[in-house]
């Protein structure tokens, strides 16, 4: 069965200089043996057109599929982490590779939208020096190298100002209003001010969980009228045609893999 691995990055866990707690010298070092293994790196558009039986088997023969989520400023501006030194972006680490590969990149980023949510988020979670913005979103979604899209208006993240206390669930969003407050109102947001003619096509559940109703009644009948393709959890797993468009399962890195050698054992189940 031709399966295809969606792999999924943090720019914020900068927590030392080692491939354990720095997502980006992970992904600088994974993009380099993704190459070596002759994988391709495709599109979210492209997976999921292959996923709906647009597409056949050689468009994602083969293939990989990269994300990151939150939409910190790490992911585009190149820093200097007050703990853990210069950090080269995701984004500038993807030109880098590109420009020494010749390969065809791409990654899908699901950003946080609320502006009021990211300066709390930034200030309690983050380093507290308003590296939480949206000024790049358009920049990066121009570029062709990363796409923007929806992880919600505020995570639902405890720290915030909701009954969220432990901080780690989506689940309680279970109603037509608390979803359209975290996606519709974020869909709306990212459509109307941040991303211009280009709309927003896919959605990531914060902390790769969801409520029945959110997963199976809201998004099969309201997702396709806010612009929305799929979904997609933090499921380990590879999707395949059979899976569910609304549970699209990723690979989370210093989670389901440490290391290149486990990431390769991943990429060649494939």
């Amino acid at each position: 069965m031709t399966q295809v691995p969606i792999l999924t990055y943090h720019a914020n866990n900068i927590n030392g200089m080692d491939y354990q707690n720095n997502d980006h010298v992970a992904l600088a070092a994974d993009l380099k043996m993704i190459h070596e293994l002759g994988f391709n790196i495709i599109t979210m558009d492209e997976l999921v057109s292959w996923h709906s039986g647009d597409a056949s088997d050689s468009v994602v023969k083969h293939a990989v599929v990269l994300t990151c989520d939150d939409g910190t400023d790490f992911d585009y501006h190149d820093l200097d982490h007050p703990h853990c030194g210069w950090q080269r972006s995701f984004f500038n680490i993807l030109k880098d590779h590109q420009a020494r590969t010749g390969a065809r990149l791409h990654m899908t980023n699901f950003v946080i939208v609320s502006p009021e949510a990211r300066v709390t988020l930034d200030q309690k979670c983050l380093i507290g020096k308003s590296w939480w913005q949206d000024s790049w979103w358009s920049a990066a979604q121009a570029s062709g190298l990363m796409d923007i899209a929806n992880h919600s208006w505020d995570h639902n993240h405890g720290v915030l100002e909701n009954n969220n206390h432990n901080d780690d669930s989506f689940r309680c969003i279970a109603d037509k209003a608390a979803c359209d407050q975290q996606i519709k109102q974020a869909q709306e947001f990212l459509d109307q001010h941040i991303l211009g003619d280009y709309q927003s096509k896919y959605f990531a559940y914060p902390y790769g969980n969801h409520s029945d109703y959110l997963r199976f009644e809201y998004l099969p009948e309201f997702g396709k009228g806010l612009n929305l393709k799929a979904a997609f959890s933090t499921e380990p797993k590879h999707v395949n045609r059979d899976t569910a468009i609304w549970g699209m399962p990723r690979y989370v890195c210093n989670n389901d893999w440490h290391n290149t050698e486990q990431l390769k054992d991943i990429l060649l189940q494939a």
